[in-house]
């Protein structure tokens, strides 16, 4: 079989044992910004496509070029509509409320300075603004009034946001990663108080609520995603999601390395299509 991950400069570690295994097995081959391919398929230039593209790197590019590689047939996980879908926050609220997913409520705004420009009385404080497309400096925070969205703007004026209802929780989130079949979870203190990633609390998926799986497993659905982070918040002890994020990076997951091979072997057997 003959895979190829599309990544970052720097693959993570899970990625880099993982792609290490298969190369004992498959070809493989890793390429980032630098080193993309001009795409796949019939063309001068043109790459081979291989059976599965691994497609790990947000970028536009990237994401062209996976197009190229479903387009002559090779398998794309994710596939450049999910992961597009996924960091686009709007898109993604969207998704999620035609499936019937629980999230708090959350609309786009072309720019934060219009959200601090909007009648203040007519605002569900408190509210959390985040950059529309997800990124690794993304603008996520609590903002408790239009005193606090001002003092914002000298930074992210122009920034393009969603503003999302303050869903009431404990200050902890439930981080969920999904690798196929595979489902683990973690309890962190909320991305808007901490990001101190040492200190999770690793939850045995045998003994998490039932609503909480399903819930997390259906936000992947809804999007189209087989490798994805999901953050939940328990209100009302129930499970809303607040964020998901496309192929993350999976530390806090359970065994993610056995996941991802697992997980690879059985889509090796899946049929390849053109679907272009």
């Amino acid at each position: 079989m003959r895979i190829h991950l599309l990544a970052e400069s720097s693959p993570n570690p899970v990625l880099t044992a993982v792609m290490d295994v298969l190369a004992h097995r498959h070809t493989v081959a890793v390429f980032d910004s630098r080193t993309l391919p001009a795409g796949y398929g019939p063309g001068p230039g043109l790459e081979e496509p291989p059976d599965v593209v691994l497609l790990k790197s947000r970028s536009p590019e990237a994401r062209r070029v996976a197009r190229t590689a479903e387009g002559a047939g090779s398998l794309v996980v994710n596939t450049p509509a999910a992961t597009s879908a996924a960091l686009d926050r709007a898109a993604t609220a969207e998704a999620l409320a035609r499936a019937g997913v629980p999230a708090p409520r959350t609309w786009p705004v072309a720019a934060l300075r219009d959200l601090a420009a909007a009648d203040g009385a007519a605002l569900p404080w408190p509210l959390v603004v985040k950059s529309r497309t997800s990124s690794r400096q993304d603008l996520v925070r609590l903002v408790t009034s239009r005193t606090d969205l001002l003092g914002l703007l000298p930074e992210w004026g122009d920034e393009p946001v969603v503003a999302q209802e303050f869903a009431a929780n404990d200050g902890f989130d439930i981080k969920a990663w999904v690798i196929g079949a595979d489902l683990s979870a973690a309890r962190r203190r909320s991305a808007l108080e901490s990001v101190d990633k040492d200190s999770d609390e690793r939850l045995a998926p045998a003994d998490l609520p039932e609503d909480w799986t399903r819930t997390a497993r259906a936000a992947g659905a809804a999007l189209g995603l087989q490798l994805y982070g999901v953050d939940l918040l328990i209100t009302g002890g129930r499970p809303v999601v607040v964020d998901i994020n496309p192929f993350p990076g999976f530390r806090g997951a359970r065994e993610p390395a056995d996941s991802l091979l697992r997980f690879l072997s059985t889509i090796a057997r899946a049929p390849r299509t053109v679907t272009a």
